[in-house]
């Protein structure tokens, strides 16, 4: 079930990757409460190449790094941080228990386009095209780097203190039981990120 439900939502032209990039907020008045460690970062990753990351590097670390080779210029390395930003994210769905806690990776990618202003839509969309689809060279480049890599061993942190249950309260680390990691990796690379075996 899972499976199918990834495939049918990230089965698409890496275009469609930053097609919420440049969607555009309601002017409604909201009051915003916030767990402690909600997206909440604990590295500071700076503008570098996909084999210079860190397993232990969250998708909250990695949007820090995004704005980073954007404002610096490097629009590619910037696009190829989102795709690793979005798989760990991806990654994080699978294991962290509380279903509120999964639109985490919505709400940095909208932080992440209001920190670099209205030309990172157009850009990241130029970023994009030239990525290519699945099967190309970078395409295939960054799936090498992601199965070499492994599964990630960051914190889900900054996601479960994203949910409802950051305020209900819970029991345990908010993680699900059953979880494996390994399989749940080469899961994403295969249907996620469409990578060939």
């Amino acid at each position: 079930m899972i499976r199918a439900i990834m495939k049918k939502e990230f089965a698409m032209r890496w275009l469609a990757v930053v097609g919420m990039l440049w969607a555009t907020q309601g002017a409604a008045q909201v009051t915003n409460y916030e767990a402690d460690g909600n997206l909440e970062s604990t590295y500071d990753v700076g503008c570098v190449a996909l084999s210079e990351l860190s397993n232990a590097y969250s998708p909250a670390d990695l949007a820090g790094g995004v704005i980073r080779c954007f404002k610096d210029g490097q629009d590619d390395r910037a696009f190829e941080m989102i795709v690793t930003m979005q798989l760990r994210t991806a990654f994080d769905t699978l294991r962290v228990e509380d279903t509120t806690a999964h639109q985490a990776g919505q709400v940095m990618m909208l932080e992440i386009q209001y920190a670099a202003g209205e030309a990172f839509g157009p850009r990241m969309q130029d970023a994009a095209a030239q990525f290519g689809d699945s099967g190309s060279p970078r395409h295939s480049a960054l799936c090498a780097q992601m199965a070499e890599f492994g599964p990630p061993s960051h914190s889900p942190r900054y996601m479960v203190q994203h949910g409802m249950t950051a305020f209900t309260g819970r029991e345990g680390d908010g993680l699900l039981d059953d979880f494996d990691p390994v399989e749940s990796w080469e899961m994403l690379l295969e249907e996620y990120l469409q990578c060939e075996a």
